[in-house]
């Protein structure tokens, strides 16, 4: 399954339940892998199988089984469901992580906000590798933040892995760009390199947001409201995946409250070697989520947990995706073709929309084809013949 290959993963669980009908462990991965075929009206049933089993049998199993359980139900339109379940999954990951060290929140209001000084209020990245899926993503939202967020500054950490094209037009639209160092690169994930936004004393309040997904109308009026609110913290829930106590893209805050967050991330790190992938979540819920309940006003409309609100009126979003959502993956098509390069091979691409130069990117050869996610507005700008799409002709 960690490699993608549902379909044979879904066909092993099938014999494995074939010997040992009703184990806990295989059900579990069987209703993960019928859900990635999209077989959401299976997968459904058999995790509601799970809900029946008793309860020392359902102890068997990793607690995010009732979040597969409320995606099936998103998947599948069941609203009422969705919100029990998924309500259900946060409320027993903040019985199981409330518990945990906390740092004091200072008594009252935060320091009001200068909307004048924008280089102390930053929206924070991170981004690392050279794949359009993020770095074009991250590109289009320095373009836009002016627009969304006028009293705030864009920052992104990376390294040397980020395409100079990048850097430069990233930088050419008012970002801050500071290179993360060796050590830290080292000593965690690039996902939480953003994190380190905490550190800076020269900034008021931050927010964490994604590369891969945009910034939109629906955001600006959340803010708003978590800045007049009084509360130290904002989180936001706007799909039906969405049941991690603190989504590592969607949350905002005031500095100050934490002690130094490197060494708090590098300890966390190295007290959980084998879970690089998912990292900068563990970390949140397990390190900050105790503390940030405490002072926290949520956005979300489908499950109501700790308070939340729905989110403000809004001007309509510019992104007419039906996809589209806070949060959203921008990337979820590609292009592609041909490629008479060997398997494994990377096949340079360049694209070029007339107007803001033309920029290299490499995509992986397999069975004689190369595919190169992009977001989506540029798939439908190469559709309407707006952004050329080209590889080099091999004699």
């Amino acid at each position: 399954m960690a490699a993608g290959r549902y379909r044979a993963a879904r066909q092993l669980a099938e014999r494995a339940l074939a010997l040992a009908p009703g184990n806990p462990t295989v059900l579990g991965d069987y209703a993960l892998c019928l859900m990635r075929e999209g077989r959401h009206e299976d997968a459904y049933r058999v995790y509601r199988d799970i809900e029946a089993l008793a309860p020392a049998r359902q102890q068997q199993l990793a607690p995010t089984w009732i979040d597969g359980l409320a995606e099936a139900c998103g998947w599948l339109g069941k609203h009422d469901e969705l919100r029990r379940y998924g309500y259900r999954s946060l409320a027993a990951a903040d019985a199981r992580f409330s518990v945990r060290r906390q740092w004091a929140v200072q008594p009252g209001r935060p320091t009001p906000f200068d909307a004048r000084q924008p280089e102390r209020n930053v929206i924070a990245y991170s981004l690392y590798g050279a794949k359009p899926r993020y770095c074009e993503t991250l590109v289009m939202n320095a373009r836009i933040v002016g627009e969304l967020f006028p009293a705030w500054t864009c920052r992104v950490y990376h390294d040397d892995t980020v395409p100079d094209h990048v850097r430069s037009r990233l930088k050419a639209a008012g970002t801050t760009l500071i290179r993360v160092d060796d050590a830290l690169r080292l000593a965690m994930p690039g996902t939480m390199w953003r994190f380190l936004v905490l550190d800076d004393p020269a900034v008021a309040r931050f927010m964490i947001r994604d590369a891969d997904a945009l910034l939109s109308e629906r955001e600006p009026a959340a803010i708003e409201a978590w800045l007049d609110s009084g509360r130290w913290f904002h989180h936001m829930r706007d799909y039906f995946t969405h049941t991690e106590l603190l989504l590592a893209g969607m949350w905002a805050g005031c500095r100050g409250v934490f002690p130094p967050i490197a060494p708090l991330m590098a300890d966390f790190v190295r007290s959980c070697p084998d879970e690089r992938r998912f990292t900068d979540q563990y970390f949140l819920r397990a390190v900050l989520w105790p503390t940030i309940r405490d002072s926290v006003l949520n956005h979300d409309e489908l499950f109501g947990f700790h308070d939340a609100r729905p989110f403000p009126a809004h001007p309509p979003v510019r992104w007419r995706d039906v996809e589209f959502h806070v949060g959203s993956n921008a990337s979820y098509r590609a292009v592609g073709g041909p490629s008479a390069l060997a398997d494994g091979a990377m096949q340079t691409v360049t694209l070029d929309d007339g107007t803001n130069g033309s920029f290299r990117y490499d995509a992986i050869v397999r069975d004689g084809q190369w595919s190169l996610e992009l977001p989506f507005f540029l798939i439908e700008a190469f559709e309407r013949g707006d952004l050329s799409v080209s590889v080099p002709i091999i004699a």
